[in-house]
C-alpha cells in the first residue's frame, strides 16, 4: 500500500526550516446532528416503520350502530441499511528523509515511529476531516449499483429518492442568476406536498447547490431582507427563505462530477447541475453503529513494518421516511 502522504516539497534542504506545517481548509455543507434524524445502533439492516395519517374519521351521528367506520391508515416499514466503511492509510518514515519534516522525527531506535510528530498530526488532520467530508457525500450521492468508485458504500439519498417527483423551473441552469434562484425556490415551496408545508419552518431545511445559494444571496444584497433572513446563530451565519434554512450542498457539486443522479436528469433526458431539496429535517434518517464517524479510528506504529497505520471502522447508512415530506427542484 502506497504512503497516505507524499512528498512534494520543491524547497532544497538547507537545514532546519519553518517548523510548522499549514493545512490547507477541508469544509463540508453542514453538520449530521443538526440537520438529519442519526439512530445509532446500527450493526448491518434495520426496519424503520412509519404510519400514515388518520383522516376524514368523523362522522354525523345517525341513531345507535354497531357499524364503524371502514377508513384505515397502513403501518409500513423501511430498512436503513448500513454499509460496511473502512479507512486504510499508512506512513512510512523514509517518504521525507532528506527534507526539512525529517528535523521532525524522533531520534535513535525510535526513528521510524512518527506517531506524535507534526507529521503524524498532519495525517489525522487531513483523515479526520477527510472522513467528515465524505460521510456527507455518501450520504446523498452513494449508489451501491454505481460504477463510480468512491460511492459504493451504500445507496444515498439522491438513489433512494430517484423515483418521487421533480419540479422543473426554466431558468440558466448553468450559471443561475438571483431571479432564477428565488424563482426556482419560490416554486419548490409553494408547490410541496401539503403535509411537507405544515411542518414548523425551524423544522424544514433547503438543501441547495452552492449556484443557487450564491445566487439567492444576490436577492438579498442591499435590501433590508439582509437582517431579516440572514442571521447569526451561535456565530454562523443562516441564510431564510420564509423562515426555512438553506444550507449550501458543497458536496454535491463533487456528486454531480462525478456521477449522473437520475434525480437531476430533466423530462428531456438532460443531465442538469443545479437542483433543490426541500425537506423535513426528521424525514431524512442516518443510522450508523457509532455516534461519530469521524471519530471512530485508531492510530498506530507496527515495528515489524516500520510504518504508522491509521484505521478506520464504521457502519453507516441512510432513508427517508415519508415522500409527502420531501420535494425536489431542478432547472431545465
Amino acid at each position: 500500500m502506497a504512503n497516505v502522504a507524499n512528498n512534494s516539497i520543491a524547497a532544497t534542504y538547507g537545514g532546519a526550516q519553518l517548523n510548522e506545517i499549514f493545512y490547507e481548509p477541508v469544509f463540508r455543507s453542514d453538520d449530521i446532528m443538526r440537520n438529519y434524524r442519526v439512530i445509532p445502533n446500527v450493526k448491518h439492516k434495520m426496519n424503520v416503520y412509519t404510519s400514515a395519517a388518520l383522516t376524514k374519521i368523523v362522522e354525523p351521528y345517525a341513531g345507535c350502530s354497531a357499524t364503524s367506520g371502514s377508513t384505515q391508515f397502513d403501518i409500513d416499514d423501511k430498512v436503513i441499511t448500513a454499509g460496511r466503511c473502512r479507512v486504510a492509510l499508512e506512513q512510512c518514515t523514509d517518504e521525507f528523509f532528506g527534507t526539512y519534516i525529517e528535523e521532525m522525527y524522533r531520534s535513535g531506535v525510535d526513528v521510524m515511529n512518527i506517531e506524535g510528530t507534526q507529521l503524524s498530526d498532519a495525517i489525522v488532520n487531513r483523515a479526520v476531516k477527510g472522513i467528515a467530508s465524505d460521510v456527507v457525500r455518501l450520504a446523498w450521492g452513494g449508489d451501491v449499483a454505481g460504477a463510480v468508485a468512491g460511492y459504493t458504500a451504500f445507496d444515498g439519498w439522491m438513489e433512494l429518492m430517484k423515483a418521487e417527483t421533480v419540479i422543473e423551473y426554466a431558468g440558466t441552469e448553468a450559471a443561475p442568476t438571483a431571479a432564477d434562484a428565488i424563482g426556482l425556490i419560490r416554486n419548490v415551496y409553494d408547490q410541496a406536498p401539503a403535509a411537507l408545508q405544515q411542518v414548523p419552518a425551524g423544522d424544514k431545511k433547503m438543501f441547495v447547490t452552492p449556484k443557487i445559494f450564491n445566487a439567492y444571496l444576490a436577492n438579498l444584497e442591499g435590501s433590508s431582507a439582509d437582517l431579516a433572513i440572514v442571521n447569526q446563530v451561535d456565530g454562523m451565519r443562516r441564510v431564510m427563505f420564509r423562515g426555512v434554512e438553506l444550507v449550501a450542498m458543497y458536496e454535491w457539486d463533487t456528486i454531480l462530477t462525478d456521477t449522473n443522479p437520475d434525480l437531476f436528469i430533466t423530462a428531456a433526458a438532460a443531465n442538469v447541475n443545479n437542483g433543490v431539496c426541500y425537506c423535513a429535517v426528521e424525514n431524512l434518517i442516518i443510522g450508523s453503529d457509532v455516534t461519530d464517524p469521524e471519530g471512530s479510528f485508531k492510530v498506530f506504529y507496527d515495528d515489524l513494518e516500520e510504518k504508522m497505520f491509521f484505521r478506520g471502522y464504521f457502519k453507516l447508512g441512510v432513508q427517508f421516511l415519508y415522500p409527502s415530506l420531501v420535494q425536489w427542484g431542478i432547472f431545465y
